[in-house]
């Protein structure tokens, strides 16, 4: 079994490379938004954890419902962690709700429909069988004019060596593959990938946007590092889906 794992400290320059990394799912969120033709929001969010992207939202929240499967809340050395941090930093703010939820049958129960609705680096763990419900329900829970706005990991091809390298050197462990699987991961030979359920080895976020297809009447995929940047080569993948055509921001005013 070879195994990709890190060697040197998180706090390394590497390491704060990465932790960039992973911040740029927000700050892309935050220009996606910005540019919506809308005064208000309402938000449902998939994975929400705890609440990080509401930090990133340019306007004023009328409602927000956050839902996590709750695999990393709890209290840690005296520090809330996951929903519990979400529930401490915003559970007094009028119209906001956090909810356990590990089922796609929990948006059920969820009556309102949104303007956003937010998925960022969540549909690698909800499970390949519940992907299909998963994105009917949301896909439900949008207004006639709402946008999903989602990001997926790129695991495969050069990003997948990328992130692996840098994984090695800056102490950020990732899945296990063995020599043979990688190979193919990075040849982007993903049926030959033994799929994690819950993780992002084997995942394919094409296999996700073909789903998504499904859904909606528009789908659009872009890096969210640089717009002219191929997917290919991002290691993150975003992507905007919606029911009809969203209206420019030049009617932003007009709402």
């Amino acid at each position: 079994m070879t195994t990709l794992l890190p060697r040197s400290k998180p706090n390394s320059p590497l390491g704060r490379l990465y932790a960039f990394h992973h911040s740029r799912r927000f700050l892309w969120l935050r220009d996606k938004i910005g540019k919506l033709p809308l005064k208000t929001i309402s938000i449902l969010e998939l994975g929400c954890g705890d609440a990080r992207s509401v930090d990133y939202i340019p306007l004023p929240i009328e409602k927000y419902i956050g839902l996590d499967a709750g695999m990393k809340s709890g209290v840690t050395n005296g520090k809330a962690q996951g929903l519990e941090a979400a529930r401490e930093r915003y559970g007094d703010r009028q119209g906001f709700y956090f909810l356990l939820s590990a089922q796609p049958d929990d948006l059920a129960g969820i009556e309102e429909k949104f303007d956003v609705v937010i998925v960022l680096e969540t549909f690698e763990y909800l499970g390949t069988a519940n992907l299909e419900a998963y994105i009917s329900s949301l896909a439900e829970k949008l207004q006639p004019h709402g946008v999903l706005l989602a990001t997926m990991p790129n695991e495969k091809g050069v990003p997948l060596l990328a992130k692996a390298l840098g994984a090695r050197l800056s102490g950020i462990p990732r899945s296990r593959y063995t020599a043979l699987e990688f190979v193919n991961a990075v040849l982007g030979r993903m049926n030959h990938v033994p799929r994690n359920e819950r993780g992002r080895k084997g995942f394919d976020y094409v296999a996700v946007v073909e789903i998504i297809r499904g859904h909606f009447q528009r789908v659009r995929l872009e890096s969210i590092f640089a717009s002219n940047l191929p997917l290919a080569f991002s290691p993150t993948i975003g992507l905007t889906a919606t029911h009809a055509q969203l209206a420019s921001p030049a009617a932003r005013g007009k709402s």
